[in-house]
């Protein structure tokens, strides 16, 4: 099982590299979310050209820390860009565990 949970941007920037800062780009972020092992964070965040709601997945990389995995833009409202972040964070938890068993 998958548990996602809320972090603090404190401990969500802690994780990320400062250099990778603009590959995130979610323009201004408002929620940060880490898995268990913390290799897999999420945030979601508001802008952009369409002026929508916005989210961003980080997977921990080799050697070069988090890599920008998905990102996803023009949500209505920040619970939709929520919901999907949530959903996909939980399904590339379940890949990469698929990866690993075979």
């Amino acid at each position: 099982m998958v548990i996602i949970s809320s972090i603090r941007e404190q401990a969500f920037r802690r994780l990320v590299s400062p250099t990778r800062d603009r590959e995130v780009a979610v323009d201004e972020e408002v929620e940060w979310f880490a898995d268990r092992d913390e290799t897999i964070l999420g945030t979601v965040g508001f802008g952009g050209e369409g002026e929508g709601w916005n989210y961003a997945i980080l997977k921990r990389g080799s050697s070069k820390g988090f890599l920008v995995w998905e990102r996803q833009e023009h949500f209505p409202t920040c619970r939709t860009a929520r919901v999907m972040l949530l959903r996909q964070m939980t399904g590339a938890e379940a890949v990469g565990a698929e990866r690993l068993a075979a």
